[in-house]
């Protein structure tokens, strides 16, 4: 009777989690705040690192509403802010992006640095997808990923 409980269950738990991210899919909102992780640099051995280009990339998925960004701020793996990367806010047409470079010479993020992206909008729209996308450089090959960002606080529409 427990393996069938506990298989219900994960069944559960996956159509939960398939309808929820459905869900954020359509879901229109008014603005968001957008935790994205980010890495200057990563270890392969103890005592051996790889330095990383970081490349924020802020996606208005909406084709029908613009968005504006309000903050885009970089943060150290200490959790302080290093600097703000916005001058202004930034208004994002629909299905434009905005992009932001860490060179790779700059190691003040840290291992664990990241990106805190806010934005709004005057009427109900989709949610950007916020994006940072890590390279080793040009000299060979080397490591490069992404990491999406994740909502932290949400401004719904009523």
């Amino acid at each position: 009777m427990f393996k069938s409980l506990s298989g219900l269950f994960f069944s559960l738990a996956v159509l939960w989690t398939a309808a929820a991210s459905a869900q954020d899919v359509t879901e229109k909102v008014l603005g968001e705040t957008i935790y994205v992780p980010a890495y200057s640099r990563i270890f392969s051995y103890p005592n051996r690192s790889d330095l990383l280009a970081t490349t924020l990339a802020v996606h208005n998925v909406d084709p029908d509403t613009t968005l504006t960004l309000t903050r885009v701020d970089y943060h150290g793996e200490d959790g302080k802010l290093l600097r703000s990367l916005l001058e202004a806010p930034f208004e994002l047409a629909p299905l434009q992006s905005k992009t932001v470079l860490i060179p790779i010479n700059d190691t003040s993020g840290g291992v664990g640095a990241n990106f805190i992206v806010v934005w709004t909008a005057g009427k109900p729209t989709l949610g950007p997808i916020a994006e940072a996308i890590m390279t080793s450089g040009s000299g060979g090959p080397g490591p490069s990923f992404t990491s999406r960002g994740r909502v932290i606080a949400r401004q719904q529409a009523e």
